[in-house]
Parts: structure tokens; C-alpha cells; sequence
């Protein structure tokens, strides 16, 4: 049985159990199959079980290499939360991030990856020691786990039916995380109208993790590019976010 492998450099793939009985798509930053989307900085209002929540993106250069912003505001009944992620514009690799952080308990991340592994510091939410912890990633870096941004759209196009492999982070008891092949599947094609009379034909893409749960995410190849999730289908996170209203600044 053949298997097709997409990456950057040579490395040593752990591959999930269903996997290893398919011809195999997986697709790691630097694939020259990603087709990154040039785009205007925009701002979309969600919704959520959570309220509502702003998505801002937009793209700069820093020392030569375009990147992509993706900050994320959301309200609360006693403070702004704040989750700003940074993504290298071409290889689409999630480069770091700043966010609250519970797999660990109620800490603030500070956190920075490359291809190889990641420095992040944990800060206690309610008081304590700055906890640094670094490692070494199996899969030369990951992709967004969010989904938010332009991460998703950059895959695209794909056949109704592909199953493919992304590497995203997953956290490990004891202060450790990991990088994990996460199966996906372009389950179909739909239109959604959202914000001011629009629409669009997004792809379905449906994200089944280790752990069994499953989340369907509605994608298209134009800015906002991600038009609506519903998480963990059925399960004790199932929540459906979706478009508000949508500008370019």
C-alpha cells in the first residue's frame, strides 16, 4: 500500500492507528501543496455558547518574513480575554502565541515554536513562579489548533471525500506537549450566508481527534475564510460558533 508523506526535511512519523491502514495524505508546514491567500486585514464578529468574540487578522513583515496577526478578543463578565497567535505567512506554521491556558491549570502562555520544538512559560493565573518547559516536536512544527484564521483555507482546494493528516499541538500530563497528527476529512460542500447578505460556498471539513471527538468546520478559499465550527459534535464541549458580521479595515 502506497503512502504519500508532504513535509519539510526528513523525519520520523508516529502515525495514528487508521492511518496506517490508508494510503495516507499528510500535510505539515512548507508542503508545497499550501496555497496561502493574500487578503486585506479584516475583522469578524462570532458567536458562541461563550457570547460573542472578535477575530482580528492581518498581515506584516518582520525582518524580511511576512507573517499573519490573528488576535482574539473576548469579553467575559470581569476582563477582555486576549489570545494573539503569530503564523508564518508561506509555511503556515503557528510561530508562537499569548494566551489563557487551562490544560495545565489556570495559567497564562507565553509561547514560542519553530520547526524543530518550542520554549513556552507557563505564568500562574492566581499567583505563583513562571514555569519554563522545552522540548522537541515530532513533526517539525504544527499548524493554528484554533482554526481561526487563514490556516484552514491555505489547504484548500481539496476533493470531496480526501482524508489528510495535520500536525497540531496536544498537551501532556506533567508540564510536556506534544505534536499530533489530527485526521481530517472534506466531508462536502455548502453554502452559508452570513453578515449583511452574504454568502459563500465553503468546503465542510469534518476534525475527528485522538480522543474521538468530532468537529465540523466550514472553510472557504476568501477572507473571512473561517465561516463557522461546531465543536465536539454530541459531546460535553458541543458548541456551534458562527458569523456575526464581517468588515475589512
Amino acid at each position: 500500500m502506497s503512502m504519500l508523506i508532504f513535509g519539510i526535511g526528513s523525519m520520523s512519523i508516529v502515525m495514528p492507528a487508521r492511518a496506517q491502514d490508508l494510503d495516507t495524505l499528510i500535510i505539515l508546514p512548507g508542503d508545497a501543496r499550501l496555497d496561502p491567500v493574500d487578503f486585506s486585514p479584516y475583522e469578524v464578529e462570532y458567536r458562541s455558547a461563550f457570547g460573542r468574540f472578535f477575530n482580528q487578522v492581518r498581515q506584516f513583515t518582520l525582518d524580511s518574513v511576512d507573517k499573519i496577526s490573528v488576535v482574539n478578543l473576548i469579553a467575559s463578565p470581569s476582563a477582555v480575554i486576549v489570545d494573539h497567535r503569530i503564523i508564518d505567512a508561506h509555511s503556515m506554521a503557528l510561530e508562537g502565541f499569548y494566551s489563557p491556558y487551562f490544560a495545565w491549570g489556570e495559567e497564562f502562555l507565553a509561547a514560542r515554536t519553530d520547526t524543530s520544538g518550542y520554549d513556552w512559560t507557563r505564568i500562574p493565573l492566581r499567583g505563583g513562579e513562571p514555569v519554563r518547559m522545552t522540548g522537541v516536536f515530532e513533526h517539525r512544527g504544527m499548524f493554528d489548533d484554533l482554526g481561526f484564521s487563514p490556516t484552514y483555507a491555505a489547504l484548500l482546494p481539496l476533493p470531496v471525500g480526501t482524508i489528510f493528516y495535520i500536525p497540531k499541538m496536544q498537551p501532556r500530563r506533567g508540564g510536556s506537549v506534544v505534536t499530533a497528527l489530527v485526521e481530517h476529512e472534506v466531508v462536502g460542500r455548502e453554502t452559508l450566508s452570513f453578515g449583511a447578505g452574504r454568502s459563500c460556498e465553503c468546503w465542510v471539513i469534518e476534525e475527528r481527534a485522538a480522543n474521538g471527538s468530532i468537529s465540523r468546520l466550514w472553510v472557504t478559499r476568501e477572507a473571512p475564510f473561517f465561516i463557522k465550527r461546531h465543536r465536539d459534535i454530541g459531546g460535553r464541549r458541543d458548541f456551534v460558533s458562527d458569523i456575526v458580521s464581517f468588515r475589512f479595515y
